[in-house]
């Protein structure tokens, strides 16, 4: 992994309501700032985070399909 050092001078690679994606072009590590919590990653390790949470998301998503499908089916019933 890269190092992380104290004087990072970052580029805002992305930003949203629930935080930033920062990249230090220093010492190449990834900044993933949230309210309550910033994780530095190497960029190889960020892309591996975010495999998982795109996973997560896709099962997240298909979960609440299935319920609004058997929501509609159990109203149609009635």
């Amino acid at each position: 992994m890269t190092a992380s050092h104290s004087s990072c001078n970052c580029i805002v690679l992305a930003s949203g309501p629930v935080g930033q994606v920062l990249a230090c072009p220093e010492c190449g590590t990834l900044h993933l700032h949230l309210p309550q919590v910033t994780l530095r990653l190497a960029p190889d390790r960020f892309s591996e985070l975010s495999v998982i949470v795109a996973k997560a998301q896709r099962l997240l998503d298909d979960a609440r399909a299935q319920l609004v499908a058997k929501q509609a089916g159990t109203r149609s019933l009635h």
